[in-house]
């Protein structure tokens, strides 16, 4: 069928192989449920092991028939199925949408890391991928919100991949229906009360009706912006080499900051909001703006969201935590790693550097390095949002980015911990992601590994 051979294709696309276990999340919803019996039906020769994800949510009473059905499914056709619960008496009274989210990513990470899957997949389609531009049109103001859902991004063990996003909702379904696939509907997706179904039954019917192609064309908008993006992204880059005065965290002088000309301005602004984790917005960046350009005012203070400060000093400015001063560092809650020797790092985590460098990058508790000697020692420490780590772009995205796209709780993020060098240089946010300077690396001299203790 064509959709098979589509699907086959898009596959070829976002996956380096089918050689290793791929987790499939299915809630039994028709997407879910096409997205598994697709990948059932490749041939056996580029079939590889799947993990069956499910969450039982516990917030309708038909969970426990869809996660029945699951099981079933399962064993009929000899898929592994892992499932978990969200018990009701953890259910917050409210953002009770966005902490199912969490609960679920954060499973179906563990469910990687347990076996050793390289892949999560989710059953998203183009019709989720408008939802969620018209969603961020509305709410936000940034252009940045508005790229819509990634066909891959990293995750967990390994990446996030969506192979359904060429197609849409009424492929998937009639689909479903020639292929005689049951599935389950969620009665409160009919429900209005909700912005993203008012959005799926009220808004994105007209579109259609409008022009039959709006879902392709907001895909290539939403692919065209990306790219936009990322060059942009690059020129920034760029630009903080000519005007910072140091990178982690963020420092730029204010002298040369003034020569770059308004548009350059205006990316460095963001870049910095960005890389400290506060949301940006216009009000923010004309006032930002303002105090920069206030030669009368050497020194200055201006209050931003979440409890972040500009700092305006000696020439030089920096988006800080209230109360920080700009040349303040880290010192505090440092953990120095020695060679053949185990340090304890936290609660149920030591860590030891040595020379003995067998390991391959996808050992997810050894790291392989290449170290000079002013690089070390190697000190583990808190993750603050601004840590910045190199992606095999060339680029860097933050802590606080990497965190989010990980589905990582606020609770959480707190005790995550980062690999620095003595210089500062931030090689792993352990458990999430490693410096893509390592993937490069040809000939390591060092291993740092880590084990969980009692």
């Amino acid at each position: 069928m064509e959709i098979e051979s589509q699907f086959k294709a898009s596959l070829g696309r976002l996956l380096d192989s089918l050689t290793s276990p791929i987790v499939v999340a299915v809630s039994t919803g028709v997407d879910s449920m096409v997205l598994l019996t697709l990948l059932q039906r490749l041939p056996e020769i580029e079939r590889t092991k799947l993990i069956v994800a499910h969450v039982n949510h516990e917030l309708r009473a038909q969970s426990v028939a869809e996660e029945t059905y699951l099981t079933d499914y399962c064993r009929k056709h000899q898929l592994k199925l892992v499932k978990a619960h969200w018990p009701k008496q953890i259910h917050p009274a409210n953002g009770i949408e966005a902490a199912a989210r969490s609960f679920r990513y954060q499973f179906f990470e563990r469910v990687m890391a347990n076996n050793q899957a390289a892949s999560l997949m989710t059953a998203h389609h183009s019709d989720d991928n408008a939802e969620t531009v018209l969603m961020k049109l509305v709410r936000g103001g940034e252009l940045t919100q508005l790229q819509g859902i990634t066909p891959k991004q990293p995750f967990g063990t390994g990446q996030l991949v969506r192979p359904l996003l060429d197609f849409n909702k009424a492929q998937l379904v009639a689909y479903a229906k020639t292929n005689q696939i049951r599935w389950f509907e969620d009665d409160s997706n009919q429900i209005n009360d909700v912005f993203r179904n008012r959005i799926r039954h009220d808004v994105i019917p007209l579109l259609k009706r409008e022009n039959p192609a709006f879902l392709r064309h907001v895909a290539q908008y939403s692919s065209q912006l990306t790219d936009a993006l990322q060059l942009a992204d690059a020129q920034i880059e760029q630009l903080l080499t000519t005007v910072a005065v140091q990178r982690n965290p963020l420092v730029v002088s204010v002298p040369r900051f003034l020569k770059l000309s308004a548009v350059s301005q205006r990316g460095v602004v963001n870049a910095a909001l960005n890389e400290a984790g506060v949301p940006i917005n216009r009000r923010y960046l004309d006032e930002i703006l303002q105090v920069l350009h206030n030669r009368m005012k050497p020194t200055a203070k201006l209050d931003l969201a979440q409890g972040f400060q500009l700092v305006k000093y000696r020439q030089q400015f920096s988006v800080t935590s209230a109360g920080k001063v700009i040349e303040n560092q880290v010192t505090t809650n440092q953990i120095v790693v020695l060679s053949n020797q185990w340090v304890q790092l936290s609660q149920g985590l030591s860590a030891q550097l040595s020379i003995n460098h067998q390991t391959t990058f996808s050992d997810p508790w050894r790291m392989a390095l290449y170290l000079t000697p002013a690089d070390l020692p190697l000190v583990v420490r808190p993750a603050q949002s601004q840590d910045r780590i190199r992606l095999a772009s060339g680029g860097h995205k933050t802590v606080h980015r990497l965190l989010i796209d990980h589905h990582v709780s606020v609770v959480d993020r707190a005790s995550r911990q980062v690999v620095v060098t003595n210089k500062g240089e931030v090689l792993w946010l352990i458990g999430i992601q490693r410096s893509a300077r390592l993937s490069a690396t040809t000939n390591p001299n060092y291993e740092l590994v880590l084990k969980q203790t009692d």
